[in-house]
């Protein structure tokens, strides 16, 4: 027989039709159920170790090799902007010989941004708003810790 055969339909309808109120629901309730109990066994859970193990296999799989498209996109990109770099300079004005002086001018202007940030640390210290603010963390998070240990031991 097969399920979508017409005269099943027909007879599980005159079935249903001839049963009384409480026993069609009754038997609709079982059915539900059946259908939630089949639901539950075609999707079952994974293992307690399911994650473990598939990272086990990907820590132990090799790392793919670079497709040769991606290493040809790299170089691209590094002649790309290395060659953006030198008309760069060229467009300022400064030729092959002025490049080294351009590095050597950001260096400067490097060094003189580390002094006035190591400065702005140095007054912020010692007006002991950073000593301040680490004392108030570690008083903080001690309690947190001993009142987290106070409830283990309560309960």
């Amino acid at each position: 027989m097969n399920e979508n055969d017409p005269k099943t339909d027909a007879e599980l309808d005159a079935l249903l039709a001839s049963m009384a109120d409480d026993e069609r629901a009754e038997l609709l309730e079982e059915h539900r159920q059946l259908e939630k109990d089949l639901l539950r066994l075609a999707d079952p859970l994974p293992p307690a170790d399911f994650v473990h193990r598939v990272m086990q296999k990907v820590a132990a799989a090799p790392a793919p090799a670079m497709a040769p498209r991606d290493v040809a996109l790299a170089i691209f990109i590094t002649a790309a902007t290395f060659t953006a770099g030198v008309l760069l300079f060229v467009s300022r004005g400064v030729g092959f010989e002025g490049v080294g002086l351009s590095f050597a001018d950001t260096f400067i202007h490097v060094r003189e941004l580390v002094i006035g940030v190591g400065s702005a640390v140095e007054a912020v210290w010692r007006t002991a708003a950073v000593p301040v603010a680490i004392g108030l963390t570690a008083m903080l998070v001690s309690s947190m810790v001993a009142l987290k240990r106070l409830g283990k031991v309560a309960a």
